[in-house]
């Protein structure tokens, strides 16, 4: 068996142009229609988006690991975002005070 040299091996790279969490459009959007639902209207909501996300980066030919990867990034987004919409991510008088 031949030894090989660390500088012969190449990690397998992947780049994923646009990751789910950094779709800040879509981000606050989902916030916008969650913070108005209540209850089943918002779980289904979310389940609504989560597999039709999924189903495009299966389609598009992710991996199951990097799909659950991206939207759990993407889910931790958007509560993020729904917690600084409710007020809680700001300080009075602003940051500098």
């Amino acid at each position: 068996m031949k030894q090989l040299d660390l500088l012969d091996w190449n990690p397998p790279c992947m780049l994923i142009a646009f990751p789910m969490a950094k779709r800040i459009g879509k981000i606050r959007r989902v916030a916008e229609v969650l913070s108005a639902r209540r209850g089943a209207a918002a779980t289904n909501y979310w389940k609504q988006m989560v597999a039709t996300m999924g189903g495009q980066m299966q389609r598009a030919g992710f991996d199951r690991d990097t799909i659950n990867r991206e939207l759990r990034e993407f889910h931790d987004a958007v509560q993020r975002e729904l917690w600084l919409r409710s007020g809680h991510g700001q300080r009075p008088g602003g940051s500098a005070a």
